[in-house]
């Protein structure tokens, strides 16, 4: 009897682990939209922040007004995918610099991308063992097949050949269509202020509102500031210059020496773009020297005030 109590207690220890395993990834596929908005819940305190409804679900933004006497306008910021509003690493001290220069500064929440790493055809044939021969080698193909074996391990391996990046078509579509919700709900919170309408993003989302208003899915703002814009996909990467290039409104291109490949393998082509394009009021200009947030951020800022003020605003 001892016996059998000893074979089931690692057994009950075996099911519970895996009860809290599947229990763990049931928690994890909750949305991250809702995890994020707990976590700003947590992190400050109620009067601190402000939401709306947004296809029926609650979005939780950050409002700052100005501190001057005159009011410039509202320049509405959404950080790069997954990076928190109230962050560091985000718009938060962007946002208290602007402020102090006359704007009501209002912080969203990007969406959440859906990106998805994927192999080369090729590469996804020769690792399937569905695709292999099932014939018998002999002895002169087997020996043939160890020595290019042996060659292609001392053989670097091209990385931008296999390590490509896409986006799954559908999450691309989703985080497009919540975009364009998002910005949809902040004009109507913007018009009770009053100036200009100014929109600032970094990142994914700089990418894809490039997109949006290139295709004049939302109203054109007064100004748009697009800070390292990228998408992590050789595709879609590549027509960025040219939405770019496209949209309706002045544009402030920023990038700096720490952008990642993705965003400086397009600097030069957004310029010589908007340049062929005859895009009015285009400017590109490089963050130089200062990679501590707060000094950057103070340095956005006077691009951003000496670019409106050359707009005459």
């Amino acid at each position: 009897m001892r016996h059998i109590f000893r074979v089931l207690n690692p057994i009950k220890f075996l099911f519970v682990i895996l009860l809290t395993g599947l229990s763990f990834n049931n928690f994890a596929a909750l949305d991250k939209q809702l995890l994020r908005q707990l976590d700003i819940q947590r992190g400050l305190f109620a009067d601190s922040y402000q939401s709306f409804e947004v296809d029926d679900q609650p979005i939780i933004y950050l409002l700052e007004e100005n501190t001057t006497a005159i009011t410039r306008g509202v320049a509405v910021m959404v950080a790069d995918s997954g990076i928190p509003i109230a962050g560091q690493e985000g718009f938060a001290t962007l946002a208290k610099e602007l402020n102090k220069i006359g704007w009501v500064t209002i912080l969203l929440p990007a969406p959440d991308a859906g990106f998805l790493p994927i192999l080369e055809p090729e590469s996804i044939a020769d690792n399937d063992p569905t695709t292999a021969s099932t014939t018998p080698l002999d002895n002169k193909t087997t020996t043939e097949t160890q020595l290019g074996a042996q060659s292609s391990a001392t053989t670097p391996i091209n990385i931008n050949k296999m390590a490509v990046t896409t986006i799954d078509d559908q999450a691309f579509i989703k985080h497009e269509q919540q975009l364009v919700s998002l910005l949809q709900a902040v004009i109507e919170k913007s018009k009770e202020y009053p100036g200009f309408f100014l929109v600032i993003s970094k990142g994914t989302s700089a990418a894809w509102l490039s997109k949006i208003y290139a295709e004049k899915q939302l109203g054109t703002p007064d100004a748009f500031v697009a800070i390292s814009p990228y998408w992590p996909d050789r595709k879609h990467n590549q027509r960025l210059p040219q939405w770019i290039a496209s949209t309706p409104m002045p544009v402030l291109d920023l990038y700096s020496n720490s952008d990642n490949g993705w965003a400086k393998n397009t600097v030069s082509q957004r310029e010589i773009t908007a340049v062929k394009s005859l895009k009015l009021q285009y400017r590109q200009r490089e963050l130089l020297g200062f990679n501590l947030n707060k000094q950057q951020n103070a340095y956005i800022s006077k691009e951003i005030y000496g670019w409106v003020s050359h707009m005459g605003w």
